[in-house]
């Protein structure tokens, strides 16, 4: 018995691989669990983003704090603003190199690479059994075709059992602990009320925006009146001017003219000047009218809709009062406490994403070498210089 096994191990051996390439249960045991990876790693993603775009708009916050001046919240969010970013990087990182092993698990699974390992496998035996020349190259081919079909495997079989025993349950952990966090619009609402702080704020803005319109219209009409007399006045040096040309003629008043008619003519310049500048000062505080017609039309409907506080920040509507600072500030801290959930996060997306996967290149290139006797680099110089000796 002994000796039939020993005399056709090859055989069992090749077969067995054939038959497994063929059914591809490996494959789909790797094929699920890179699946799983994914959406495990698409919920931590879409998590951090949603982070991000709460902390973007808690950002546009602005504290109108008496004596001290305005206090920006986006500064007191930097920290987990840049730790969100890093930690969307690298699940991009994370995530692509998911996507890769998948690729390379599907190249592995088409009939292509199926026919491939059985013709290595079929050829291995016929020079093994019939001890035909060129065994060793065969046999090299036939063992680099396995290692490449079922290492990804056997890496998803190893990572399978760290995750289960220590990466799996703290990544679900962590990500449940992320999602208790009130960053979604209707959780904003709730967590963070800030209706009647946002239309006690709109109110104080509307009377100051009434204040300054006010003030507009009354530059104006002190600008109406002084054009309205400068106008006058240019109506008089008109007259003047005309008087004095029709006394010295019409040769003298255009060649030789009188130090009276050149005194009027300056007085006029003048007068012209100043009243074009008056327009323009008029043209730009009626713009400044319209401006501040439009903001009270804007504090006006703010203060009339129910708008959420959410629907508020987003809308670019971002002063509140003191009255709103120990609402804001605990949502602040709150948000700040998810750092330490994202730090651990990203370490264990790092071991059981990019690690692993290196850690597998590294047992593929040292099966290459233990396989072929020589590294890559090796091999190419090698079959460089076959096809130079070839070609000449």
């Amino acid at each position: 018995m002994e000796q039939w096994i020993t005399r056709w191990r090859a055989l069992l051996f090749v077969s067995v691989v054939i038959v497994l390439a063929w059914v591809g249960v490996v494959d789909s045991y790797a094929e699920d669990y890179i699946n799983a990876s994914l959406v495990t790693s698409s919920v931590s993603f879409g998590l951090a983003r949603l982070f991000n775009a709460t902390v973007s708009v808690l950002s546009t916050v602005t504290l109108n704090v008496p004596i001290v001046g305005s206090i920006q919240i986006g500064e007191m969010l930097d920290p987990l603003n840049d730790l969100v970013e890093d930690f969307s990087s690298i699940m991009k990182y994370a995530i692509s190199s998911l996507l890769i092993q998948k690729f390379l698990v599907e190249i592995f699974q088409t009939l292509y690479f199926k026919v491939f390992i059985s013709v290595s496998g079929v050829l291995y035996l016929v020079c093994y059994y019939f001890s035909l020349s060129g065994l060793v190259v065969i046999y090299r081919v036939f063992l680099f075709a396995c290692l490449c079909k079922f290492s990804i495997a056997l890496v998803a079989l190893a990572s399978g059992w760290v995750d289960s025993a220590f990466v799996e349950p703290r990544i679900a952990q962590n990500n449940l602990a992320l999602e208790a966090f009130p960053v979604s619009p209707d959780e904003l609402d709730q967590s963070l009320d800030l209706t009647a702080e946002l239309k006690s704020q709109a109110a104080l803005d509307l009377q100051k925006e009434k204040q300054k319109h006010d003030a507009l219209l009354a530059q104006m009409s002190l600008l109406r009146e002084a054009l309205a007399e400068l106008n006058e006045d240019k109506a008089m040096l008109n007259e003047q001017k005309a008087k004095l040309m029709k006394e010295e003629g019409t040769f003298n008043s255009l060649f030789n003219r009188s130090d009276a008619l050149k005194a009027i003519q300056t007085k006029l310049d003048q007068v012209n000047d100043k009243i074009r500048v008056q327009r323009l000062s008029l043209a730009d505080l009626s713009d400044q009218e319209q401006e501040s017609g439009d903001e009270i039309a804007s504090f006006t409907e703010r203060m009339n809709d129910k708008m959420s506080t959410f629907e508020s920040l987003t809308s670019g509507f971002s002063r509140v009062t003191m009255a709103a600072k120990s609402k804001i500030l605990g949502y602040v801290d709150s948000l700040n406490a998810s750092m330490d959930k994202f730090l651990n996060l990203m370490a264990l997306f790092l071991l059981k994403t990019l690690v692993m996967p290196l850690l597998f290149l590294w047992g593929i290139y040292k099966a290459f070498v233990k396989v072929w006797e020589m590294t890559p680099r090796q091999a190419l110089e090698k079959t460089k210089a076959s096809l130079n000796r070839i070609s000449k």
